[in-house]
C-alpha cells in the first residue's frame, strides 16, 4: 500500500505543485485568451503587434514590481504614476538641455528614490497612512510636472541611443534593452526575496509589523526600503516610457498607480501585506498590457473599456482563487 502511494506521489508531484501555483488560473486564462485571439485576429499574433504587447508590458512591469516590494511590507505606493511622469520629464529635459543621457538618468533615478524614501518617511516617522501619503505625493507629482513643463509636452531629447533604451530598437534578434533590464531586475528581486534577511523581513513586516518589532526588525528601514525600491523602479519606469513614447505629455504617468496595484494583485499579492511574488507582478503585467490589446484590436470604444478591464481583474483574482483551492483538494485527495 505504501509503494503504491509512492508511486502515485510521484507521478502527480509535479502535477499538483503546478495547479497549486497561485498563478496557475491566471496563466491557464492567459493561454486560452491568446490561443482564441491567434484564431479569430489574424493582427494579433503579428511581429508588430507582439513588439506593442511587450513594449508596453515592460513599463507595467517595473511598477508592477515595485508595487509588490511594497505590497509585501504591508504598504500601499498611490504615487507611482506620477513619479514616473516626474523622472521621464527630469530625463527628457535634461537630455534636451543638453546634459550627458548618464547624468540625466543617474538624476531620474536618484529623484525616484528620494520620492519613495519621502513616501517611507511620511509613513513610518510621521505615522500618516500610506494611502494618504503617497496620494498626497501623487498630487504633488502631477502638480509639479505641470508647471514645470506649463503643460506642453517635453520634446526634442530623442537620440539613437534612447530608441534602443526604449525599446523601439532591438539589440539582437527580438531582445531589447528593457527586456534584459526587466529579467536583471526580477532575478536580483527573486534572489533578495527568497535568499536575503531583508526579504524574510519584507514578509515578515508584512505579515505582522508588531511581531517583526518584537523579533528585533527594524520595522520603519524595511518599510522605508520596500519605499525606496518602488520609487527607483518607477523612475526605471519613467526612463522606459520616455523613450518608448518619444514624447512626454505631462500626464504620462496618470493612471499607471492602478496599473501597477491590479497587476501586482493580479500576481498574487496582497492588499494586506505579507505576500507576493516577483513572478506573480510579471504575470500580471502581461494580463493587463494583453487585456488592452485586446480591447484596442477588437475595437471596444473607449467607454467600455475601463469595464472590461476592472472584469477581467475580478475575473483573474477568482481564478487565482479557484486554482489555489482546487489545489488543495487535489493535494487531500492524493494524500489520502
Amino acid at each position: 500500500m505504501a509503494l503504491n502511494y509512492t508511486k502515485i506521489s510521484k507521478n502527480t508531484s509535479l502535477q499538483n505543485r503546478i495547479v497549486q501555483d497561485p498563478s496557475f488560473g491566471i496563466i491557464a486564462l492567459l493561454l486560452f485568451a491568446i490561443i482564441l485571439m491567434t484564431i479569430l485576429e489574424p493582427s494579433f499574433a503579428t511581429s508588430g503587434n507582439v513588439t506593442n504587447i511587450v513594449n508596453a508590458m515592460m513599463t507595467v512591469s517595473f511598477l508592477a514590481l515595485g508595487m509588490t516590494i511594497v505590497l509585501i511590507a504591508g504598504g500601499l505606493d498611490l504615487s507611482v504614476g506620477s513619479t514616473m511622469a516626474v523622472t521621464a520629464g527630469v530625463a527628457g529635459k535634461f537630455i534636451s538641455y543638453g546634459i550627458d543621457m548618464k547624468v540625466a538618468f543617474i538624476c531620474a533615478l536618484a529623484i525616484g528614490t528620494g520620492i519613495g524614501v519621502i513616501n517611507g518617511l511620511l509613513v513610518t516617522k510621521l505615522g500618516i497612512p500610506d494611502f494618504i501619503a503617497t496620494l498626497a505625493m501623487l498630487g504633488i507629482g502631477q502638480g509639479v510636472i505641470l508647471l514645470w513643463t506649463q503643460g506642453v509636452p517635453i520634446l526634442d531629447y530623442m537620440n539613437e541611443t534612447y530608441y534602443y533604451i526604449g525599446g523601439l530598437k532591438k539589440i539582437v534578434g527580438p531582445i531589447s534593452i528593457p527586456m534584459i533590464v526587466v529579467v536583471v531586475v526580477s532575478i536580483a528581486l527573486a534572489i533578495i526575496l527568497k535568499r536575503t534577511k531583508f526579504g524574510l523581513n519584507l514578509y515578515a513586516v508584512g505579515s505582522s509589523p508588531f511581531s517583526a518589532r518584537n523579533s528585533g526588525v527594524n520595522v520603519d528601514l524595511i518599510k522605508i526600503s520596500a519605499y525606496a525600491i518602488s520609487g527607483f523602479l518607477a523612475a526605471i519606469a519613467g526612463i522606459h516610457i520616455a523613450g518608448r513614447t518619444t514624447t512626454i505629455p505631462p500626464l504620462i504617468g496618470k493612471g499607471y498607480e492602478i496599473s501597477a496595484i491590479a497587476a501586482a494583485v493580479i500576481g498574487g499579492a496582497s492588499l494586506l501585506g505579507g505576500k507576493g511574488r516577483v513572478i506573480g507582478a510579471l504575470i500580471g503585467a502581461l494580463t493587463l498590457t494583453l487585456t488592452r490589446n485586446i480591447i484596442n484590436l477588437v475595437g471596444i470604444e473607449s467607454s467600455w473599456q475601463a469595464i472590461v478591464t476592472g472584469s477581467v481583474l475580478v475575473g483573474a483574482v477568482l481564478a487565482n482563487r479557484a486554482s489555489g483551492e482546487f489545489g488543495k483538494k487535489l493535494n487531500r485527495r492524493i494524500r489520502t
